[in-house]
């Protein structure tokens, strides 16, 4: 007997969505699902439609075609309602708001659905049970965003949405909500969509990531996907340095794929002293980056950068570079 295959459910369906400002494109038409507690992130360079996509997904924001569904409904905006936003649909902005003299405590337990135990865990895992006693003027702008985002979930959103967290956040607030952030993932089993203009923030988070440049989808896939498979320079320089493999790196690796479009990324290459499918290279620079080095080197009128945690050259030192797994492309 054949075994039935069954498919995650579908929580957000977005239809061949388009928005229109000044006479102007600025989100062509575009369409993605979303399954149930997978987390999404969209990414793309300042002006990309990032943030325009997320609020037509929230119903904050009325698209000029296509749909939205959640949970097979229709989300609409206004005009069609009148206040913007859908009830299971969970979205904080960038400029998040909290009410002037109250305490942390008051302000979390309006539109409170949680039993005690399970607002207790919430608190926990936003990292903001320490804080509930304290009124919203004693807290730093890393507190007041947990606390905005705490008091969200104490409505049980399907669906949370979450617009340029990591923006304006010195290093340590920005770890703390990184890790808040996984944790309502893993611990909350809350549906997650995140917005980030630096990338690089999305790949340990996302199951799946879309990315976006003047308005158009340009690529979606997994995490590993994306990194080491992107489409253009565009969607790799998103993700950090890498070298696009021409022709001479080919012969010399040894590589007979004819994608115009082979990444490699920095970790990928190793400095060797067997000449076997190796490339000679002059460095450039070398730089200390803490886990490991940088080194810049030139092979004629082509650039590429190794990281690399031995075998350090010395700037203007002759080198062999080649793949660590070429058979992988």
């Amino acid at each position: 007997m054949q075994q039935e295959t069954v498919h995650p459910h579908i929580l957000l369906q977005v239809d061949n969505i388009s928005k229109i400002e000044a006479n102007q494109l600025i989100l062509h038409p575009t369409s993605f699902q979303l399954p149930a507690l997978q987390k999404l992130a969209i990414v793309g360079e300042t002006g990309s439609g990032k943030s325009t996509l997320l609020k037509i997904i929230a119903g904050h924001i009325a698209p000029d075609s296509g749909k939205v569904y959640f949970n097979r409904e229709r989300v609409w905006s206004p005009p069609v309602t009148l206040l913007p936003g859908h009830p299971g649909i969970a979205y904080l902005s960038q400029h998040y708001e909290l009410r002037n003299n109250y305490k942390v405590h008051e302000l979390l337990s309006y539109r409170n659905e949680l039993s005690p135990e399970s607002a207790a865990q919430l608190y926990k895992v936003c990292q903001v049970d320490h804080l509930l006693q304290r009124k919203n003027d004693e807290l730093s702008g890393g507190e007041r965003q947990r606390i905005a985002l705490a008091k969200l979930l104490v409505g049980l959103p399907q669906l949370l949405l979450l617009d340029e967290p990591f923006s304006n956040l010195d290093i340590p607030h920005k770890q703390i909500i990184n890790t808040v952030i996984h944790a309502i993932s893993q611990q909350l089993k809350t549906t997650c969509i995140l917005v980030s203009h630096d990338p690089v923030d999305t790949l340990s988070w996302a199951d799946r990531i879309l990315v976006l440049k003047n308005g158009q989808l340009i690529q979606q896939g997994t995490a590993q996907e994306i990194y080491y498979h992107p489409v253009n320079a565009y969607v790799a320089g998103l993700f950090g340095a890498y070298t696009l493999l021409e022709d001479p790196f080919k012969a010399y690796w040894n590589i007979d794929n004819t994608s115009s479009t082979i990444c490699i990324r920095p970790e990928q290459l190793i400095i060797t002293d067997d000449h076997t499918n190796a490339m000679d290279c002059v460095v450039e620079k070398v730089l200390f980056c803490g886990s490991y080095w940088s080194v810049t080197a030139k092979h004629g009128d082509y650039t590429i950068v190794i990281h690399t945690q031995e075998n350090i050259p010395e700037p203007g030192s002759l080198i062999w570079v080649r793949l660590k797994n070429p058979g992988s492309f």
